[in-house]
């Protein structure tokens, strides 16, 4: 009995992460018709006439289409019955993987953040996060290259934590809105929220997994 509650308490976490991943990732895919073109009355557009066009949607676009399909390749990645039936394609998807995030998801983030509608400490909120994400990325990919699987097995699932923000920030945006949170004040913090809640969950996570190992 406690066989099967110590894997039912690991596999419902893991059940609902994919189902919140998959529900975003297809509430991305169904706005694409109001980014592409954009349609300034839809929710995330709003107000943003003056700054959207030029290099802002630019990065925009390739942020929308990029940062959905990390967290799919995420999902697979961090599967252990994907590494071990299909090894190759663990290596190429996970290449596939830093490369997007280094060159596309990071980058267009960073730039976006100095754009952030709530202000400043936002804007700040989301540069961390980019910065935070690349660098996690590179740290599993050198781990990677230099055969150090155990902290490559860390820092990329670091790295997903951190994309999940996206998937945190909807989270705390349907909670807000439930308990009607004063919009201006809970729209500069959630982004902080958003990326360091899912890493240090991961990380307690990770020292209740170690202490019981030890046991």
């Amino acid at each position: 009995m406690r066989i099967q509650r110590s894997s039912l308490f690991r596999i419902v976490p893991i059940a609902l992460t994919c189902l919140l991943i998959c529900k975003t990732v297809l509430s991305v895919f169904a706005s694409y018709p109001n980014y592409l073109p954009p349609d300034f009355s839809s929710d995330f557009l709003i107000g943003r006439e003056r700054t959207f066009f030029g290099i802002y949607q630019w990065n925009f676009n390739v942020h929308i289409l990029s940062g959905p399909c990390t967290l799919i390749f995420g999902m697979l990645l961090l599967s252990r019955k994907f590494l071990h039936r299909f090894p190759k394609w663990h290596r190429y998807l996970g290449r596939t993987q830093v490369l997007l995030i280094v060159t596309m998801v990071a980058p267009t983030g960073l730039w976006m953040a100095l754009y952030a509608e709530s202000g400043p400490i936002a804007g700040i909120a989301f540069a961390g996060l980019a910065i935070s994400t690349a660098y996690c990325a590179v740290c599993g990919w050198r781990s990677a290259v230099n055969r150090r699987f155990a902290k490559h097995q860390i820092w990329m699932q670091r790295c997903f934590a951190l994309l999940c923000a996206a998937v945190v920030q909807r989270v705390l945006g349907g909670l807000g809105t439930f308990a009607e949170v004063e919009a201006q004040s809970f729209n500069t913090f959630s982004p902080w929220l958003s990326w360091l809640l899912p890493v240090a969950g991961l990380e307690i996570a990770r020292a209740v997994w170690a202490k019981k190992r030890i046991k």
